[in-house]
């Protein structure tokens, strides 16, 4: 009765909203309330602490700061007016008195210690994850686990068990990073150059991208690929057939036939030398043992020999923020996945390269709604993807950008070496000039991800 119950999605989709909006806020509270007590510690006023944008829903005054939770949920602020009056100006109109600014040193500070708020969350993420969470919760690699015969992975010359090393000599070390390179290295029928290991040979091959990933989105990769590792199985076992009288099961792994690794599915469903028993290594378990089948005509089918089975793959597949196990290997692929998009859209290798990885950028409503369904899928994976927005706030917030954190940190960094505070009217139309900017960002963000959700629907 209660399993049904929480299956049951008239239970499941309002828990992961509830949680979704409890887990997004909680990374945005984190950096503001890094802001927050570390402008305090320091002696510094702070108007305004808001969860959210816009219209305050709920409020209350204590000591000389007002605590809001406000009507947008994707986002928030500390109002510190020494630390940004005209950013503050902007997002809540002129709050009242005008304060002398901070010294640079505690403007620094108080910047980076929103940052530094995501950061010790992640890391407390990461170290649960490493320590408690479950061993097959977390791994992965670039391991092909299968290829359909006579896709554009097939004539690349790729097969199952093949390692996957670089993208257009750009490395990858997951499958998602791997999709990644091949979705910024170009649209249909472009050529990527994949360097790939069998054994202890390293071979490059070109293959085209040919395959729509998103049903919603230009996104293309190579196509019969999917990643590993991936084991071939019974997924039906004839009755009294050659198979079955053998003691074969479903479910069964198979290692080898006749002491070679199977490379399709159809190949041993097609048909046999009666004359030639075949020889497998079956995984059930963990026992490992061999088996020999004799192929035989089966009146109910055919003509040709056959053993009497059918095969699938069985294989689990993993987030991309959970390849790693290690605290700080988790720390590292979040960060470089961050770097590399922002390596895209600043230097782009390849044309066109930018504009793809603007595409695949989402905005919060898009990441809201992957966390609704990340949180049906567990707790671990949840923490991991908490863990990610965590360090994509942090790196971000750190780009020296006005209305930014590291905007803030640029500025008192110059009023350090110059000994003087930067133009007033350069803060101002800086300041102004992005704001506006990211404004518009978020519009753009949230008209994209509408488009999205309605192409999902339609």
């Amino acid at each position: 009765m209660l399993d049904s119950l929480f299956t049951s999605p008239y239970f499941l989709w309002p828990v992961s909203i509830i949680l979704a909006i409890f887990l997004f806020s909680l990374a945005v509270f984190i950096h503001e309330f890094g802001h927050f007590i570390a402008a305090r510690l320091l002696g510094l006023k702070a108007d305004v602490f808001s969860i959210g944008f816009g219209p305050a829903l709920w409020k209350r005054t204590v000591g000389e700061t007002e605590l809001r939770i406000s009507m947008i949920p994707f986002g928030g602020y500390v109002s510190l007016p020494q630390l940004d009056p005209e950013g503050m100006k902007q997002i809540q109109g002129d709050h009242g008195e005008t304060l002398p600014p901070a010294a640079p040193w505690k403007r620094i500070i108080v910047a980076v210690a929103g940052p530094l708020g995501n950061i010790v969350l992640a890391l407390f993420c990461a170290t649960l994850i490493a320590w408690f969470a479950p061993e097959d919760a977390t791994g992965g690699s670039t391991e092909v686990g299968y290829v359909v015969k006579d896709t554009a992975g097939w004539k690349a010359g790729l097969r199952r068990g093949d390692t996957i090393l670089a993208v257009n000599e750009e490395p990858v070390n997951s499958w998602s990073g791997f999709l990644t390179e091949c979705f910024l290295s170009g649209g249909t029928n472009d050529v990527v150059r994949i360097t790939y290991q069998r054994g202890e040979t390293v071979t490059t091959a070109d293959a085209v991208l040919d395959t729509q990933l998103s049903e919603t989105e230009s996104i293309y990769g190579v196509g019969g690929l999917q990643p590993g590792p991936l084991a071939m199985g019974f997924a039906d076992v004839i009755e009294n057939s050659p198979a079955a009288r053998a003691g074969l099961k479903i479910g069964d792994i198979v290692n080898t036939v006749n002491g070679f690794n199977l490379e399709t599915l159809e190949q041993l469903t097609d048909p046999w030398d009666p004359a030639a028993p075949i020889t497998m290594e079956i995984l059930r378990g963990n026992e490992t043992f061999t088996v020999t089948v004799q192929p035989e005509v089966m009146p109910d089918f055919d003509s040709k020999p056959r053993i009497g089975v059918s095969l699938a793959l069985f294989g689990k597949g993993r987030f991309q923020w959970m390849t790693e196990r290690g605290i700080y290997a988790q720390l590292e692929s979040d960060i470089m996945g961050v770097v590399r998009v922002l390596r895209a859209l600043a230097t782009p290798k390849t044309e066109g390269e930018r504009g793809r990885a603007a595409k695949g950028l989402g905005g919060p409503l898009m990441i809201f709604g992957l966390f609704i369904r990340v949180i049906q899928t567990g707790l671990w994976a949840s923490l991991g993807f908490l863990r990610l927005i965590c360090m994509n706030l942090a790196l971000l917030n750190l780009l020296p950008i006005p209305v930014l954190d590291g905007g803030h940190t640029l500025f008192a960094l110059y009023a350090i070496i110059r000994r003087k505070e930067p133009s007033e009217l350069f803060v101002k139309w800086a300041t102004g000039a992005f704001g506006i900017l990211l404004i518009c960002m978020m519009i753009w963000f949230l008209f994209s991800d509408v488009r999205r959700f309605v192409l999902q629907l339609f």
